[in-house]
């Protein structure tokens, strides 16, 4: 049983699924490969979207998918939160829990790949300070900034949880860094990120298995925990 805890399978919010069929087949093809547990996490950009609007419609599209669950019988739990994109000030808005995991201090934040700097770190910091447990999604994207040291060393403190992307596993351009990552025991939780069958797919079966190959069954068993743990601080 795998738990997937960074995914856009919600339909017509972001760049995953356009319509409520394709979530479906997501969503089939997500259990078919062994995951029983999916957090929805589509994209808030503070820049685009308007906080009442966007969780609005992120509840809307959440109700009609975990309803299908529901009535359909599919062996999967489904909770509701964000992949939130840093933005200057975000560890002082009132709203910030209301962009975490199903009402968890749990925050999925995406780093702005143009802006890494002290005080971003030092912002990620304070949110941890105040109780936030934040998860930098698919970290290997970042190694190659100036300012990722610093990021690094928030992850080494256990201030952070790093995310990696399943496919960074499997092939594309990331799979160096998130390689090596792993075997600086940088990384804690592995994810899909999926977005469609074609782009971005439910593999956490097959990255799980290339990990093991590579890393062993104690390193891929350790990554399933601590998905299955972060799952269950959000309940």
């Amino acid at each position: 049983m795998f738990t997937d805890i960074h995914s856009h399978i919600l339909h017509g919010i972001d760049d995953g699924p356009e319509n409520f069929e394709q979530s479906v087949l997501l969503l089939n093809e997500a259990s078919r490969n062994g995951v029983k547990r999916i957090i929805a996490t589509p994209h808030f950009h503070a820049s685009r979207h308007g906080l009442d609007e966007r969780l609005a419609l992120a509840a809307d599209r959440y109700s009609k998918l975990q309803n299908y669950i529901l009535e359909n019988n599919i062996p999967v739990s489904l909770l509701q939160g964000f992949e939130v994109r840093y933005f200057n000030g975000i560890s002082r808005i009132d709203s910030l829990n209301k962009l975490c995991i199903n009402g968890s201090k749990v925050l999925l934040l995406e780093l702005d790949a143009s802006n890494i700097t002290e005080a971003v770190a030092d912002e990620i910091l304070d949110m941890s300070y105040s109780g936030y447990k934040v998860v930098l999604a698919h970290i290997e994207r970042y190694t190659k900034l100036s300012g990722f040291k610093q990021i690094k060393r928030l992850i080494a403190d256990g201030e952070v949880i790093a995310q990696c992307n399943a496919d960074s596993f499997l092939s594309g351009c990331f799979g160096r860094a998130a390689q090596r990552l792993l075997k600086e025991n940088m990384v804690s939780i592995i994810a899909s990120d999926m977005h469609s069958l074609e782009h971005r797919p439910p593999n956490l079966k097959q990255a799980y298995e290339a990990i093991e190959n590579k890393f062993g069954p104690k390193v891929k068993s350790r990554l399933i925990y601590k998905a299955e743990n972060l799952f269950d601080m959000c309940l």
